[in-house]
């Protein structure tokens, strides 16, 4: 998922829980890649050289407007520029203009207005889309306006809804009125820019089936630092250098092979015909160590952006409406055994809510403390919640009703498999009888959601911004627990109208405080996403906020340009079919 701009929004949220159900086969991990992160090696960069970067899978709809999977937000973040550039720095979301950062528009902005309830961003004279046409003020305000048309049916949409207008006061002067001042009027605004006279005439219901989607090799217009040079559907993406973009990327192109399956992707590294394998799962990271003790590849990782949890359905299954209950089932759980079992202590750690400790204005390690493994308190809450084994089967029921359930998750995910039969095994220590099944990945997405499952294992994407609305509001369609509660409402809805994070954190904590109280989720552990980078592959940065944040500062040593790894025909016309 990086991408576009974080933010906890649904379509992105639905990618991240599709990326985060595909990651299989997560088993162990070992050893550390501090040391060797922080020994890449260095020197000047050099133009030339292909890298050959391995992606899970393919591209869909590669334009801010219309971007909805996790990969196209990636491929956005490298081919279109916003108004300022995201970045992940000590804990939050900054927001960098050209002065720091050459994929932001804006050299400038303010604060205007009485209240500060707009922003004016000034832009760069003299920029240019890849087509030759001159980039403006005029193709930010029509953005806004197709990213709020309904038509357009964009995932941003709610991102841009507490925008009034967007004025284009000159050719490089635009100013955004907001409804009020709030923390997110920078993100909210940051969003990458599309061409307005390549879309315009195709309408707000035309944008989605538009020619250069179906052909992005010939008809994607960007403005970032490289264009799509080729596509092979199912196969490969070949990026090459915008023209119009400065400064030059240092690479001559990038080609991204698709490759789903596991295995095949750790072969593509150690044969050294790609530089640069993402998701790697945990139980590869040993194998890339021991056939590479020379440190020739390194793990690179997005932090802790990911949490694995248990669902509960409480329209399902009586026993879930029972606070009591979901904390009974969440206690008996050896989290920090689960994590030391599947050798995942590098890269996880046990959760206790839904804010990982790299979000630090929002994270409480006093009130989001995971739950303390238990067995004897957990049989304690299901006594004191009427669940008993009255006739000694082994299995506690109330009303006649005995507490079993089926315990739902996705085919294919191997460090699932093995999650689901622990849970099983300590559940049923207590008296509890979980039924496990697994569901096709694409079946498992469509019925969480439309809450067609008792108990489900999945996991979310971390969102880089305290908003998580969106999981917990009543009427929300990804609140697959089907939590209410009128005060947490009130707390989020405070903390989106005040004008700034200091204000607003407080209320997110006390939000999120709320919601751990009630355990609607039992929060197993946040976990990384890892991604291996061979040594000869220098400049690239992976943190929290994504892969490919820096791209057109990748290179690769003059020396090496030449070497195996992808450069020959097969990589350069973006073929590397597996």
């Amino acid at each position: 998922m990086p991408t576009l701009p974080r933010g906890t929004r649904l379509a992105l949220l639905a990618a991240a829980l599709l990326a985060a159900a595909a990651c299989g086969g997560d088993r162990s991990a070992g050893g550390s890649d501090k040391q060797a992160a922080a020994a890449e090696p260095g020197g000047t960069p050099v133009r030339g050289g292909t890298a050959v970067l391995v992606e899970l899978g393919d591209m869909e709809k590669p334009m801010p407007l219309v971007a909805q999977a996790a990969f196209d937000g990636d491929l956005v973040d490298v081919l279109y520029m916003g108004l300022t550039r995201s970045a992940w720095r000590g804990g939050r979301l900054v927001y960098l203009t050209s002065n720091d950062n050459p994929m932001a528009l804006a050299y400038h902005w303010e604060y205007v207005g009485a209240d500060s309830a707009a922003i004016r961003y000034r832009m760069r004279h003299g920029l240019h889309w890849s087509d030759g046409a001159p980039i403006s003020a005029e193709d930010v305000a029509w953005t806004y306006r197709m990213l709020a048309d309904t038509q357009v049916a964009s995932a941003r949409q709610e991102d841009v809804a507490p925008i009034d207008s967007v004025v284009a006061e000159n050719d490089s002067t635009v100013t955004f009125h907001f409804r009020r001042r709030y923390p997110g009027m920078l993100f909210a605004s940051s969003i990458p820019i599309a061409p307005k006279h390549v879309y315009e005439a195709a309408g707000p219901g035309g944008i989605r089936t538009h020619p250069s989607l179906a052909d992005p090799a010939r008809g994607l217009v960007v403005s970032g630092p490289f264009k799509v040079g080729a596509w092979r559907r199912g196969e490969s993406i070949t990026l090459v250098p915008n023209p119009t973009f400065t400064p030059r990327p240092y690479l001559d192109r990038v080609v991204i092979r698709i490759i789903p399956e596991p295995t095949t992707r750790l072969v593509e590294l150690r044969n050294g015909t790609a530089h640069f394998v993402r998701g790697i799962s945990f139980d590869q990271v040993p194998q890339i160590r021991a056939a590479d003790p020379g440190r020739h590849w390194r793990i690179e990782r997005e932090e802790k952006r990911f949490w694995e949890y248990l669902a509960y359905n409480p329209s399902a299954h009586p026993a879930f409406a029972d606070p009591r209950v979901r904390r009974a089932l969440g206690m008996a759980l050896d989290v920090p055994g689960i994590i030391r079992a599947l050798q995942m202590e590098e890269f996880a750690a046990p959760a206790g809510g839904p804010y990982p400790p790299i979000l630090r204005g929002v994270y409480d390690p006093a009130r989001m403390r995971p739950l303390a493994f238990d067995s004897a308190g957990a049989k304690r809450l299901l006594d004191e919640s009427g669940w008993t084994d009255a006739d000694g089967d082994g299995v506690r029921e109330k009303d006649g009703k005995p507490l079993r359930f089926t315990l739902l998750t996705n085919a294919g995910n191997a460090r699932r498999a093995d999650v689901v039969q622990i849970v099983q095994q300590q559940w049923k220590r207590i008296g509890v009888d979980a039924r496990l099944k697994q569901e096709e990945t694409t079946t498992f997405l469509n019925d969480v959601p439309a809450k067609k499952y008792e108990a489900a294992l999945g996991s979310w994407q971390v969102a880089l911004s305290p908003d998580m609305s969106i999981l917990f509001r009543k009427d929300s369609p990804l609140n697959v627990v089907g939590y209410e509660d009128a005060e947490t409402e009130r707390m989020m809805d405070r903390a989106l109208a005040e004008p700034t994070e200091e204000r607003a954190d407080p209320l997110w904590r006390g939000a999120a405080e709320r919601i751990v109280q009630e355990q609607p989720y039992t929060w197993l552990y946040f976990y990384d996403q890892l991604t291996a980078v061979a040594d000869r592959l220098r400049g690239v940065r992976v943190d929290s906020y994504g892969a490919y944040q820096n791209l057109w500062e990748w290179w690769i040593p003059r020396e090496m340009q030449g070497a195996s790894g992808g450069t020959g025909a097969a990589a350069d016309t973006g073929t590397g079919k597996r």
